[in-house]
């Protein structure tokens, strides 16, 4: 298990067994925290890409999915991951969510940071990727507030149109 905390969130990665567990179709036992925004459990989530994943690559349960924790509140309020291992070219590209009762409030940058903060000690990582639709004002602002750059557009199967952000490690981290 990967952790690591900012000011206000403590994050770790799940584990292998939580990952069995999420694929049974239950909810891992918190012991230092508790998830009343049911997050993983109801709505959308990145589990069942994640769990794929994991289950073709277990190393990849280091970098899957962080669980980001409210140090106040000792409540699950978010999550993110990277979609895979970096490219051939360094490139990795990262997702998050907030749940809806706690975004609006800086958590959503935070954890990113966090992330790449994290993500940047490994010497294989060199491009910082984001993903985001054009209609996505919250997770807009927040990657143009890094000064990240617009390298293009994709369709995504799922999601539709979304224009990908990129920096390269070195910059990102000179900004912080």
């Amino acid at each position: 298990m990967v952790k690591f905390e900012t000011s206000r969130l403590r994050c770790h990665s799940l584990t292998l067994e939580d990952y069995a567990v999420f694929e049974s179709g239950r909810e891992p036992n918190w012991i230092d925290f508790t998830n009343p925004y049911k997050h993983l459990i109801e709505g959308p989530n990145p589990l069942p890409h994640r769990i794929s994943r994991i289950k073709k690559n277990p190393e990849f349960a280091e970098i899957g999915l962080f669980l980001a924790v409210e140090k106040a509140t000792k409540e699950l309020i978010g999550s993110s991951g990277f979609h895979d291992f970096p490219d051939p070219n360094g490139m990795i590209e990262i997702g998050f969510g907030i749940v809806p009762g706690k975004q609006n409030n800086g958590f959503g940058k935070e954890l990113l940071n966090g992330m790449w903060k994290m993500i940047s000690a490994r010497p294989d990582v060199k491009i910082l990727r984001y993903t985001v639709s054009p209609t996505n004002s919250p997770s807009l602002h927040i990657i143009k507030s890094l000064n990240f750059n617009l390298v293009g557009e994709q369709i995504d199967d799922k999601d539709g149109l979304e224009l990908i952000y990129e920096l390269p490690i070195k910059t990102y981290l000179q900004s912080i």
